[in-house]
């Protein structure tokens, strides 16, 4: 309820301060259609603001403990679907939660990446770690990859381009090879990588 109130009272200034295109919309799953994994390239905070304000959904992230030592930053990210996790090391507490939320048919944003992107924001992605596709697996939901054109600025227009969705491909994709899970990675890489570079060809010559 708080998500909702907060989106109805901040989509307008969200809006005007980062204003974004979604680009293939029609793409994203509804919300009869249940769980899905949104996977994107990472390149600012501001990321997890804008999948929640444009996608019209309330996307769930696993998202680094460091954010949550603080008490009133760890109940804001908490409330606005922040699982922390620690990145250090096999977290199934964080697993539990992830799984559940896709259990109960709501969406997981996992950037695949694992950190943001400090670099050049029209390169390549960085390598992709294989969390995505293990739970993609275990729940049997799709993957949705996204690809965000640049770095969000206060006052710039951005772009988000919406791929289509998959599922993860394996024997049992419950129970993935480690060769099934690298296939999957790199299936996962080179599609946003794809989805970026269209939107960097369209886009950056026009500048």
């Amino acid at each position: 309820m708080l998500f909702w109130i907060c989106y109805i009272i901040c989509w307008i200034p969200i809006a005007i301060m980062l204003p974004t295109i979604v680009i293939n919309r029609k793409k994203l799953p509804k919300i009869k259609d249940g769980a899905y994994i949104l996977c994107a390239n990472h390149l600012s905070n501001f990321d997890v603001i804008m999948f929640n304000a444009f996608f019209g959904r309330k996307i769930y992230y696993l998202a680094k403990k460091e954010l949550f030592k603080n008490k009133s930053t760890s109940w804001f990210l908490t409330q606005f679907g922040g699982i922390k996790t620690d990145r250090e090391k096999a977290d199934i507490e964080s697993f539990k939660k992830a799984m559940k939320v896709l259990k109960d048919g709501k969406p997981l944003g996992i950037f695949p990446e694992g950190t943001r992107n400090k670099g050049n924001e029209l390169s390549e992605i960085q390598e992709v770690k294989s969390g995505a596709i293990v739970f993609a697996g275990k729940a049997g939901v799709p993957i949705v990859p996204a690809a965000i054109y640049r770095r969000p600025k206060l006052f710039r227009c951005n772009k988000i381009l919406v791929g289509d969705p998959f599922y993860v491909q394996g024997v049992n994709p419950k129970k993935l090879t480690k060769e099934e899970i690298k296939i999957n990675v790199n299936i996962l890489s080179e599609t946003i990588n794809n989805l970026h570079a269209q939107l960097v060809q369209k886009y950056s010559k026009k500048k």
